[in-house]
């Protein structure tokens, strides 16, 4: 075996030492970043006391199906140079694992150009930002499933619905400009009282267009409306609604009754609808995300109960 520099020698005893004192890995890695430049993915190995060939040993262990060399680590230990390869969301998350990490552990120090903030000043956006932006659809299908394995199985499914969903909707409340609004409309308060429910779906198991029927009891508060129908045999509805001149827009949750054609499944998505100038009705669109994880949408009116 070629003998390590005495610097590498310098590093492992430091990593040594600061791992006997029971300093976590993010930890240890950070010091032998500030100390010795290193860059966040080297300096993590080197934490673990690690070569490039152990390295790609211990992810071969774990995926003997996706196997790799020291060469592979190497790519990636110098990327962003031009002698690097960028690693995937993918590829950063395995390593993660095979570290003992966290992702942004093995890019930290990215992304940071000063501007007056210090260590701390949160690169978590930049990092994000750049996961999305450089991978392809496929990358990011893949890390995300993979990062899904580690939720409870029997919730996975109505959890990445549930994602789904909110970043649908804080898409369309992050745009850069400002909303517009439909005319003068009623308070949220206003809207508060009963309310009976009607939309439609598609259900292809049964091969036809269904109606869903609930009462909903609204309230206003925090300048939204928001509220969960009467139990019905099919389930309960859950909304949360912002009002906007005419326009009444927010997220829905409806959760199926166990006993029903879906056995308790739980789905979410957003809505969109337009006031009655009387205040007595809204009528618009649903929007979500099937079982499929397929993007439907019906029509879906609202309607004053008395």
């Amino acid at each position: 075996m070629v003998a390590r520099s005495a610097r590498l020698r310098e590093q492992l005893a430091l990593a040594e030492s600061l791992r006997t004192d029971g300093r976590p890995w993010s930890e240890v890695a950070a010091a032998l970043r500030t100390r010795y430049g290193l860059n966040a993915r080297v300096a993590m190995r080197i934490a673990h006391g690690w070569t490039q060939t152990e390295t790609a040993q211990a992810w071969n262990r774990c995926w003997p199906d996706e196997p790799k060399t020291f060469k592979n680590i190497s790519y990636w230990e110098n990327w962003p140079s031009p002698t690097g390869h960028m690693p995937s969301l993918h590829v950063l998350d395995r390593l993660a694992q095979i570290y003992e990490c966290d992702v942004a552990d093995l890019l930290a120090g990215w992304g940071e150009h000063g501007g007056g903030q210090g260590s701390d000043g949160g690169t978590e956006p930049e990092t994000l930002a750049w996961q999305v932006s450089n991978l392809d659809l496929h990358q990011l299908t893949r890390a995300v499933a993979d990062w899904a394995q580690r939720l409870p199985g029997d919730q996975r499914r109505a959890l990445l619905l549930k994602l789904s969903t909110a970043a649908t909707v804080a898409a369309g409340r992050t745009g850069g400009r400002p909303p517009v609004t439909l005319g003068r409309g009623p308070a949220p308060n206003e809207l508060a009282g009963p309310w009976a429910s009607r939309y439609t779906y598609v259900s292809t198991g049964r091969g036809a267009e269904l109606e869903g029927v609930h009462r909903i009891e609204l309230g206003a508060a925090g300048g939204r409306l928001a509220g969960r129908s009467e139990p019905t045999d099919t389930g309960t509805l859950e909304l949360d609604l912002s009002v906007d001149g005419m326009l009444v827009t927010g997220s829905w949750t409806e959760r199926t009754a166990p006993s029903g054609y879906y056995r308790g499944a739980v789905y979410h998505g957003i809505a969109q609808f337009v006031l009655d100038p009387t205040g007595r009705s809204m009528i618009g669109r649903w929007l979500g995300p099937d079982r499929h994880f397929e993007i439907d949408s019906g029509r879906w009116e609202l309607h004053r109960a008395e």
